[in-house]
């Protein structure tokens, strides 16, 4: 794996969000924060290269699902001195239950949600696109651009719903690995209670990254940034003591969430009449 110089990094990504978003015209950015380290890291990024009083934090809990990453976040913020007037909490439960009721999600006499695989990603796709939605509207209400916090690793797997959660008009973390963003957000400051919690899209209760997976950040980044990166084979990984099940496994997730990366897939030029 990779050795970064993380304190350049931080003063390289503040300065690339301070240009990005002076140069597109805008003074203001919107992230959504759930507690994680991902958020937290982009959000303080934020504040240092645009200053508190032009960042503004949407939190976009289900129902009561997300009670201690609520907790954190709104810590998180007063560290940060971002003005209690630019933080929102908006409970997506009322739009994301239309959406339930509208594609029949429930079940049709017990009218409760069937909580089969299929279905549970059904509703976290759901859950994901609502919260771009409110995301995106709070930064038309604002003239402000959406700050993005997706990682290299989930990039990679594809590990995010299609204009959902990886919507965003600026991405500082995108090259940086999970485990990367680990170290950054301890360079910064983020709380350790941030850093030390499980990380999860929060799609359904008692989902985590890593659960779904089947292999942890640390695995995957080490197998990623040697297949990826450093150009080895799966081959030369295993006998550099990677895990042939976990190389396997990565490789697995790639391959299928691959097709995320290319959309929407374009139709060739139309055929002109030949003069």
């Amino acid at each position: 794996m990779r050795e970064l110089d993380i304190p350049a990094t931080a003063e390289l990504l503040t300065t690339f969000v301070k240009s990005t978003v002076t140069e597109a015209g805008f003074s203001r950015v919107v992230v959504a924060v759930s507690g994680g380290v991902d958020s937290a890291t982009a959000v303080t990024l934020a504040v240092a290269a645009l200053g508190a009083e032009n960042v503004f934090a949407l939190s976009l809990p289900y129902r009561d699902w997300h009670t201690d990453s609520e907790q954190r976040t709104r810590r998180l913020l007063r560290q940060l001195q971002i003005p209690e007037s630019h933080i929102r909490e908006m409970d997506i439960a009322p739009m994301v239950e239309a959406f339930v009721r509208a594609v029949d999600l429930r079940h049709p006499t017990q009218g409760k949600l069937l909580g089969d695989d299929l279905t549970n990603v059904r509703l976290g796709n759901i859950m994901a696109r609502v919260r771009m939605i409110a995301l995106f509207d709070h930064a038309k209400h604002l003239f402000a651009l959406v700050l993005g916090t997706e990682n290299k690793s989930e990039h990679y797997l594809g590990y995010f719903t299609r204009f959902g959660d990886e919507a965003s008009d600026i991405e500082p973390l995108r090259n940086l690995y999970k485990t990367e963003v680990y170290q950054l957000a301890e360079h910064l400051g983020a709380p350790k209670e941030i850093r030390d919690a499980a990380p999860t899209a929060g799609l359904w209760q008692g989902q985590t990254d890593e659960g779904q997976f089947g292999f942890t950040y640390e695995t995957a980044d080490e197998i990623l940034y040697g297949l990826y990166d450093a150009g080895l084979s799966p081959q030369e990984l295993i006998q550099r003591g990677m895990d042939a099940s976990a190389v396997e496994r990565v490789q697995s997730w790639v391959r299928e969430m691959a097709f995320k990366h290319d959309l929407p897939w374009l139709a060739p030029e139309p055929v002109q009449l030949q003069k």
